[in-house]
């Protein structure tokens, strides 16, 4: 979902969805959403 839908979805405001993103891209050590979801999968955080 791009971060306009999610906001929307949570109302919420962009600015809190991207912030929210980039903290886990950082904690995940990654640079984008795909590799995140690779790194959660491997993890186990999350199942497909």
């Amino acid at each position: 979902m791009s971060n306009a839908d999610i906001a929307t979805a949570l109302s919420i405001g962009e600015g809190t969805v991207k912030s929210h993103v980039n903290r886990i891209l950082n904690k995940l050590d990654v640079s984008d959403r795909t590799q995140a979801v690779i790194v959660a999968v491997k993890r186990g955080i999350i199942s497909l």
